[in-house]
């Protein structure tokens, strides 16, 4: 009888190897990273000195532009901050938004930086930028939190 029990629970356990999930999950999109987050995002940049406490808001604006697949080059702008840069980033789906972001600090405005853009066309994105005065560095860090347009 134990024979067959065992026999019965191998069997079993054997079903469940053998036995494959269903892929429903799977996402299919209907327009590549680039072209989907093309826009231009109104919004607050914060910016602050780093070491320092004294933080700056202003209103600003950052525009992605596609550069072929999975890259697009990204503009960050305002007037009140004498800000106006642009670097290319890689850029790719996450969930029903898109990540993008350029880990090389050779890039063109010298440091890494990284944004996200939620389904609903919010965006966060940050970096940091090197600035001499007086031949001192000085690095400042940007925050900029805005919507899509």
């Amino acid at each position: 009888m134990k024979k067959i029990l065992y026999l019965m629970m191998a069997f079993v356990a054997l079903s469940f190897v053998a036995v494959s999930c269903d892929d429903d999950d799977d996402v299919t999109f209907t327009v590549s990273p680039e072209e989907g987050a093309a826009a231009t995002y109104v919004g607050t940049y914060t910016m602050w000195e780093d070491g320092t406490t004294d933080t700056t808001y202003a209103s600003g604006t950052v525009v992605i532009t596609p550069e072929r697949s999975y890259v697009a080059n990204v503009a960050w702008q305002c007037a009140d901050l004498d800000l106006d840069v642009a670097s290319v980033a890689n850029i790719s789906h996450a969930n029903d938004g898109y990540v993008f972001s350029n880990t090389s600090t050779d890039n063109e405005i010298g440091s890494a930086f990284s944004g996200r853009i939620d389904e609903s066309g919010n965006i966060e994105t940050y970096f940091q930028l090197l600035t001499t005065v007086n031949r001192k560095p000085h690095t400042y860090i940007y925050i900029f939190e805005g919507t899509r347009q």
